[in-house]
């Protein structure tokens, strides 16, 4: 159970004017993260203070934000419980998917597992996920909304886990097709960046009927976000990346650079089963169009994205989010 006299939420405002501007949302989100890591309870205080060291890029809690902006231009006080719940719940993903993939570093620092074990590890990403829908319960809704923010987020739990056992269940499978690839990555990456675009829908001023806009957004923007990091895996450093790069090759996992490769190179699959070292396997990924294909498809979805955008909400609104994008398709 989780000990409340922790817990630092940010209060509802009182007036309905009585917002916030979007970098002060997320310079409160931002500290809350941080607060809630360093002052959980005794027993994990030490292992949460480590994740507290080092922030993430926060792309999620960022989207939550700008959606949640209003008519006003401003960011409802809730948005900020929303947001730190969402990166908590993004942190407790990252806590597990490190410990299946046996990765010994996340954000520049000792992955969790590695620094204090697997058993601790897999109980502070549990308590991660319980604190995350805590705060989530405590968020009022919009007069017009009879849910809460704690009701939006289970299914797209779902969705996360059965994408992370659909491409667990085909590691090594060069038969992997680019549709189920898809399906995957909507479940294991894109799920988290709907669910951040519905909570902040949730918490702004925009009408009902603008809720599955919001949400295919969130959709369209987190499956860039895995291709980028598909492609990333093949050509980013692990100093620049803050984590093990080529751990796709390693672990078996096939993502659509080494799918079209597959498909573009017919002499490929006999060379990997023959054995390629990860280097070899980089090369001819590279050499076989792989990448190019993969970046082909990072426009698409994000002139598909920025389409979208600007069907949404108010001009700073927009802004926000298509700077977002921009951010999410960076290579």
């Amino acid at each position: 159970m989780t000990n409340k006299s922790n817990l630092a939420y940010i209060s509802e405002p009182g007036p309905a004017t009585d917002g916030l501007e979007y970098d002060e949302a997320l310079r409160l989100t931002e500290l809350e993260v941080r607060k809630l890591l360093k002052n959980a309870p005794p027993l994990i205080r030490v292992q949460t203070s480590h994740l507290a060291r080092v922030a993430g890029k926060g792309m999620r809690a960022r989207a939550l934000l700008a959606c949640s902006i209003g008519g006003d231009g401003l960011v409802r006080r809730g948005a900020v419980n929303a947001a730190a719940a969402v990166e908590l719940l993004h942190l407790a993903t990252l806590i597990h998917d490190d410990i299946i993939d046996d990765a010994d570093m996340r954000r520049g620092i000792d992955a969790l597992h590695v620094k204090f074990g697997e058993k601790t590890a897999v109980l502070c990403g549990d308590y991660l996920f319980c604190l995350a829908f805590d705060i989530a319960s405590s968020i009022s809704p919009r007069e017009s909304d009879k849910d809460k923010i704690d009701g939006v987020l289970p299914s797209y739990l779902t969705e996360i886990c059965l994408g992370e056992i659909r491409e667990l269940g085909n590691t090594g499978n060069l038969d992997l097709t680019e549709r189920e690839y898809f399906r995957i990555i909507s479940g294991k990456t894109a799920a988290l960046f709907q669910a951040s675009f519905h909570a902040g829908f949730f918490l702004s001023d925009e009408p009902r009927e603008a809720k599955d806009l919001y949400i295919e957004t969130g959709k369209q923007m987190g499956i860039l976000f895995q291709l980028v990091d598909d492609c990333l895996d093949f050509v980013s450093s692990k100093k620049k990346a803050k984590k093990p790069v080529l751990t796709d090759c390693r672990r078996g996992v096939v993502t659509l650079p080494l799918i079209y490769a597959l498909r573009a190179d017919k002499t490929l699959r006999l060379k990997i089963e023959n054995g390629l070292s990860e280097q070899e396997l980089k090369a001819a990924v590279i050499a076989a169009g792989g990448l190019e294909y993969t970046q082909s498809k990072i426009r698409e979805r994000r002139t598909k994205a920025k389409k979208l955008i600007s069907s949404l909400g108010s001009e700073s609104k927009k802004t926000r989010l298509e700077l977002l994008l921009d951010k999410a398709a960076a290579l």
